[in-house]
């Protein structure tokens, strides 16, 4: 690669940010929680994952989930209004899905909405997980 092109890239403009319950995926696999060029801003997925006291129950996990991805909005200078577009990998769509909905409902709570694609998944990183949200937004203002 040129190194004209290393020094225009994307990710050379880039901010990353790491969620503290990412802190060790980004030392050990260099992955940041989002990643913000441009004024968009993209979120690494985030897993719902239940506990064992929680057992069938997967509200708490996509509560745990959404929480955290606001979090992240906030670190970059976003909200949940800024985001326009959701996707969710489920290891098993329809017993996941209303719930997921549900959840997101409440974050995200008026039109326009933003565009969303389920998607069926036969794993994810984390074995304890049962759905991966990933999240792109988009700054309301944008320095030039």
């Amino acid at each position: 690669m040129s190194e004209a092109l290393k020094v225009n890239g994307a990710r050379r403009r880039a901010k990353d940010y790491v969620h503290p319950n990412m802190a060790n995926a980004y030392t050990f696999a260099h992955c940041p929680s989002a990643i913000e060029v441009d004024g968009w801003v993209y979120l690494t997925g985030v897993v719902a994952a239940p506990t064992a006291e929680e057992g069938a129950d997967l509200k708490p996990a996509f509560e745990r989930a959404f929480t955290q991805i606001g979090e992240v909005l906030a670190m970059s200078g976003c909200t949940w209004d800024d985001v326009i577009k959701l996707t969710s990998f489920h290891l098993d769509i329809s017993s996941e899905l209303t719930t997921m909905a549900e959840v997101k409902d409440r974050y995200i709570t008026e039109a326009p909405y933003p565009a969303w694609s389920v998607l069926g998944a036969g794993s994810l990183a984390n074995p304890l997980g049962v759905c991966e949200i990933e999240v792109i937004a988009r700054k309301t203002a944008v320095s030039k």
